[in-house]
């Protein structure tokens, strides 16, 4: 399995640096969840880490070829827009797509992880529905299969449990847990403090394009932290659910 590795990795946008030297070495078998307030720079962090911006510094993932890349790492960007009125089981399908030649059809292999993701979005009932027929939640849990379906050792997504409703964001938050319990490395930009305590394994916190904190869910999400960072003071308590955590003011 593959890990993730950054090593003095910053992003400009013009006289203002967006990401500011972040180095971070990600291993597999882990659930990262990205943290921070809005403008901190998790996206742009991700987005250089896949290659996809310019940088400065190194990123392993940003060093592969297109295809590996693509072999290697899942992206799920926070835009979710579907363009195609294709059926869910098609979309998800494209998925697959590092995995096969230009015209080579999909395998047994293929529709068995196919089959696989549907089947873990709870989605086998529409797999033969328009997608773009689907509601927003509906939609974004189609492109949630879609990268499962890639069966990639790394999975990068930016908030994609926004828009979920409450079942369902805790169904995909158990499903990111499970994949990184099988080996492979979870990375997620993440505004639900509460879920991302009680699920990941460790949480990096940026703000103003910094690397601020980096550890242990209940460490990061410490007094300190929540009132620099997200000026806010909060109730955190272990539970034998796990922690809950749950906002209570703002202290700014």
């Amino acid at each position: 399995m593959s890990g993730l590795r950054l090593e003095h990795l910053s992003v400009h946008r013009g006289p203002r640096v967006v990401v500011d030297d972040v180095s971070l070495d990600l291993v597999p078998g882990e659930f990262v969840g990205l943290i921070g307030p809005n403008g901190a720079g998790k996206t742009t962090l991700m987005r250089a880490a896949l290659g996809l911006i310019g940088h400065k510094g190194h990123s392993s993932l940003a060093r592969l070829t297109a295809i590996q890349r693509a072999r290697t790492a899942a992206w799920l960007p926070q835009m979710r827009e579907i363009a195609w009125p294709v059926s869910v089981e098609t979309l998800v399908g494209l998925g697959r797509a590092p995995h096969l030649g230009p015209v080579q059809a999909p395998g047994p292999a293929d529709r068995a992880a196919i089959a696989a993701a549907l089947a873990r979005l709870d989605l086998g009932g529409l797999a033969t529905r328009r997608a773009t027929a689907l509601s927003g939640g509906e939609q974004a849990r189609v492109l949630i299969a879609r990268a499962l379906a890639q069966e990639a050792p790394v999975l990068i997504a930016d908030e994609p449990i926004a828009g979920l409703d409450p079942a369902h964001q805790l169904s995909t938050m158990a499903i990111f847990a499970a994949l990184a319990g099988e080996g492979r490395l979870v990375l997620a930009a993440l505004h639900d403090l509460g879920l991302a305590a009680r699920f990941c394994t460790r949480l990096i916190l940026m703000h103003d394009g910094r690397l601020v904190a980096d550890g242990p869910p209940r460490a990061v999400l410490s007094e300190e932290n929540l009132a620099r960072v997200f000026g806010l003071r909060a109730f955190i308590a272990d539970t034998p659910d796990g922690p809950v955590f749950q906002p209570l003011e703002v202290v700014r």
